[in-house]
This record gives C-alpha cells, structure tokens and sequence, in this order.
C-alpha cells in the first residue's frame, strides 16, 4: 500500500514550509493544503456545509497532486485537520468527512508542536488555542492508531527533526521498499 506521510498540527506551525522541504529533500510528490489553496482564491469565509465539499475537494487534490500509484507521498493536512475544524467551529463533523477519514489507512504523521512564534495571517483563526489544537491532533492520531512522530524546534533544528521523523516513519512502515536517507538521486 503506498505510504502517506502527513503535516499536521495547529495553525502556523510550519506544516506548508516542512511539507515542501521534506518533498525536495526526498525527491517525492507533495499535495498542498487544499482549503487555504480555496481560502485565498474565494475568501476566508465559509460554513459547515462548505468544509464539508472543501474536504471532498481535498481528496481530489491529493490524489490529483500525489497520484494513488506513488508509493510515497507527503500530504500537507489531511481529513483529521477537516474533522478537528469542524469540531472546534460548529461542535460536530460531518459524517461523510468521519468515514473518509476511517478509510485513510496509509497515512503517517508528522505532529508539529506549537512551540515556535505565531505568524499572522488572514486564513488563520487560533492564536491563542495551539496548545489544545495540538492536543485535539495528538489524541486524534492516537484514537485511530497510526504512527507519529513530532516536530519541535526553532529554524534548521525543526527541519533536521522533520527529516528525522521521516526517515523513522518510513524506515518502520510495511511497504515501501525504497531507502530515503540519503535523498532524491543527484544528477
């Protein structure tokens, strides 16, 4: 089963910027963030019935962005972002986006921590809720059991515990057959 090694966490934690790095490093597709891709293009506002389509939009991005025959790919957020959303801003989850969710069987994660400064942005809503967020994401990915692995530090310490957590992941799931450690071939 090809692997999907998930960014997630709170908000402006770096999940975009270590998504991109990891997919360079490592020569691999990379899906972006479907919503902010949609925020940014129509606006920040939106409802419950919206982030339900904006998760079903996700879906076909990724699989558009990381093609379902790449044995690896790195996804920045998932469908436990769409359902933590949901929780926090309307006190529930679509059902549509919880049966999804059950069914992303091959998705890793990368929890990044809150532990570096806050960047304003317009997208953004939670300043002053990354702690609990993160908590909602950490205790999200231990209801379904899938592996982890965390993201802490400031500048090059958060990308070389990025590329660490990575290698971990990949080296431990059942599947890939392939080595990352040393990178994308250089030509």
């Amino acid at each position: 089963m090809p692997l999907r090694i998930v960014l997630t966490g709170p908000e402006s934690t770096g999940k975009s910027r270590l998504a991109a790095h990891l997919a360079k490093r490592y020569g691999v597709p990379c899906a972006r963030e479907y919503a902010r891709i949609y925020l940014e293009a129509h606006g920040p506002e939106y409802d419950y019935d919206l982030l339900r389509q904006l998760a079903g939009d996700h879906l076909a991005h990724q699989a558009r962005s990381v093609p379902p025959s790449a044995p690896l790919g790195i996804l920045d957020t998932d469908l436990i972002n769409y359902k933590i959303w949901c929780d926090v801003v309307f006190g529930r989850c679509h059902p549509e986006i919880l049966a999804a969710l059950a069914r992303e069987t091959n998705h890793v994660y990368l929890l990044c921590a809150p532990d570096i400064p806050w960047t304003p942005d317009p997208l953004r809503e939670n300043p002053h809720d990354r702690p609990a967020l993160f908590e909602r994401h950490r205790r999200e990915i231990e209801r379904l059991g899938r592996p982890v692995g965390l993201v802490t530090g400031l500048g090059r310490a958060r990308y070389r515990t990025a590329e660490s957590a990575f290698e971990n992941l990949v080296a431990a799931s059942a599947g890939f057959g392939g080595s990352v450690r040393d990178g994308p071939p250089r030509t």
